[in-house]
């Protein structure tokens, strides 16, 4: 009888689960979506883009830094790179891009359906691809590409190999990464909801809890730690079942992983959040599908500062005012509980992935007494986060746009004039890098003596921190340079005269018996915010000449495909920095 009415529970879970999109769609705001809800995603249209055991090291919606994941990401079957991938269905290549970070070589196939499937990190294409897209970098003399081959110039069967697994681009390891997305609003869609044989009996696990003190506008003012205790029949709860909590209204926060069934190293992501609240639902997250323009919102999804502080991700089970995510039910409370004295609420918190196991942690809430004062925030300027706002102080300004902040921001500023980063203006403290931006903001900042006029171009604003200063770019504004950031923390003018170092790796004079040509090269800043990345360019003989760039490695390649005769030639490799700093390299080899 419990059976039964534990399959009864969890029926009208998913159900209220698998109907989220559609009664979003009804809700202003909400997304369009895709015109088929979860359950009507086809689940015999799409094969495994690989034809070995397959092991999960990211899932949809799982939590990045700035970002929720888009795809799937399966691991290489050796380890190395080199494994066949396959199309996942019959369509066409609609899309082929090589960057040097970011998905790195990556195919985009369109789909008859309506689908479009995308493969990233490859290693090469298939070998009329890979020509295709050669050709297109030496026409254009750029090693960066984004293409669009006519509509059917490369037709491609389900099961037709296209590619070779790879590690390029912003990879860690050999892997793919897999998306299905929806092509006519490129809205990424959860693969594992497409009946992918991707065995998981295994429900999520919970970790940790938070309890967050909020006031009338869901804004935290306070958070504490929230224990939780797994009890025997694998559920979770409190102990002693029931906490007083002093606060009159409070939200929670959530830290757990989930793993595939076999698999007992990697921490993937959950698939929603349920809140129930005295039985209703106060609360719900999902991720069947992802907006592209909405995923920075994982920052006010998650608990920044835990994340930047500990290292720690805590999913929140309330909506922070200024968080426009869609992947939320509206709930009338989004979440904030009001706490009563001598009336408990019954809490209850469901954790599910998308093979529909679940987690739940349930415990009874009251309002403890007495109830603590709201803390008096130690700060220079309260900054609304639904309005723009502005700063102006000696020597700094700051422009930060409505729609940057998540919740209201108490503003802390404090300035050193001598510091370790040098002496052209004071160091600005901007309030506290644990704190997230949405959009980014406009800062400028005055020297505090005159800048040369020929040294004027070589200045730029540097976040300073513990390591190397990055590089934020900056222009001139009369006597101010500015520059726009996404994040805070301590800002300074830096002159950067330094050129950028090549070191070989692999060049000699003699290349008859080498396939590559290699270098590093790195610059003395590195960059963020307005800032360029390195540029380069390299020829032979005077005629531009392909290097392949692996910026997570700063190594610059080229592979000797017969373009290079034999003979002696002379290799020049030019390489340029944010501020105009140039390093040049000029060798003759034998070939």
């Amino acid at each position: 009888m419990i059976t039964g009415m534990r399959n009864t529970i969890l029926r009208a879970f998913w159900g209220m689960i698998w109907l989220l999109p559609a009664v979003m769609a009804g809700v202003p705001g909400a997304p369009p979506g895709p015109d088929t809800s979860p359950e009507d995603y086809p689940k015999d249209y799409f094969d495994m883009p690989v034809k070995t055991a397959i092991r999960l090291s990211g899932t949809f919606g799982e939590l990045r830094p700035n970002h929720f994941h888009s795809g799937i990401d399966i691991s290489s079957a050796s380890g190395s790179i080199g494994q066949p991938i396959y199309a996942a269905a019959e369509g066409y290549i609609d899309r082929i891009r090589v960057q040097e970070s970011g998905y790195g070589n990556a195919l985009y196939i369109k789909h008859p359906k309506g689908y479009t499937t995308v493969y990233a990190h490859l290693d090469r294409f298939s070998a009329a691809v890979q020509q295709y897209v050669k050709e297109a970098q030496y026409k254009r003399e750029r090693f960066e590409v984004d293409l669009s081959p006519p509509d059917g110039m490369f037709k491609v069967k389900k099961g037709e190999q296209i590619g070779r697994m790879g590690n390029t681009g912003s990879s860690e390891g050999a892997h793919l990464h897999f998306e299905i997305r929806h092509t006519a609003s490129q809205k990424a869609l959860n693969p594992l909801l497409f009946g992918l044989p991707i065995p998981d009996n295994v429900p999520p696990e919970l970790r940790d809890m938070k309890v967050y003190f909020l006031n009338e506008r869901r804004e935290v003012v306070n958070s504490k730690a929230f224990p939780i205790e797994r009890r025997t029949d694998g559920s979770y709860g409190v102990k002693g079942d029931t906490v007083r909590l002093p606060a009159w209204r409070v939200g929670f926060g959530l830290k757990a992983i989930d793993r595939p069934t076999g698999n007992t190293k990697n921490k993937n992501g959950l698939y929603a959040l349920t809140l129930l609240a005295d039985g209703q639902a106060a609360f719900q997250w999902h991720m069947s599908e992802l907006d592209f323009d909405e995923t920075r919102y994982l920052n006010a999804h998650t608990d920044y500062s835990a994340r930047e502080r500990y290292g720690a991700w805590f999913h929140r089970c309330f909506v922070l005012p200024g968080d426009r995510l869609s992947n939320y039910a509206r709930t009338e409370s989004l979440g904030a509980i009001p706490l009563y004295k001598d009336r408990p609420v019954k809490i209850v918190l469901k954790a599910a992935d998308a093979n529909k196991n679940v987690s739940t942690v349930s415990f009874w809430a009251l309002r403890g007494d007495p109830v603590e004062p709201l803390p008096q925030p130690d700060c220079q300027f309260e900054l609304p986060f639904d309005v723009d706002n502005r700063v102006d102080l000696e020597g700094f300004s700051m422009t930060v746009p409505k729609g940057a902040l998540y919740e209201t921001l108490y503003f802390q500023y404090s300035s050193e004039k001598n510091h370790r980063f040098g002496e052209l203006s004071a160091l600005h403290r901007v309030h506290d890098e644990t704190a997230p931006l949405h959009r980014s903001i406009l800062l400028s900042l005055s020297p505090k003596t005159n800048i040369p006029e020929a040294l004027r171009p070589k200045a730029v604003i540097a976040r300073a921190g513990n390591g190397r200063p990055v590089n934020c770019g900056g222009i001139w504004s009369g006597e101010q340079i500015q520059t726009r950031v996404r994040g805070f923390g301590d800002y300074c003018i830096m002159l950067d005269t330094l050129a950028p170092t090549i070191t070989p790796i692999s060049f000699g004079a003699d290349m008859r018996r080498k396939n590559t040509i290699a270098f590093r090269i790195q610059d003395n800043f590195r960059t963020d915010g307005s800032a360029d990345n390195l540029a380069y360019r390299a020829t032979v003989d005077g005629k531009w000449t392909l290097f392949e760039f692996d910026r997570k490695r700063a190594r610059l390649s080229h592979t000797f495909d017969g373009r290079i005769p034999p003979g002696t030639h002379t290799l020049k490799l030019t390489v340029k920095d944010d501020r105009g700093n140039v390093a040049v390299f000029e060798r003759k080899f034998t070939r």
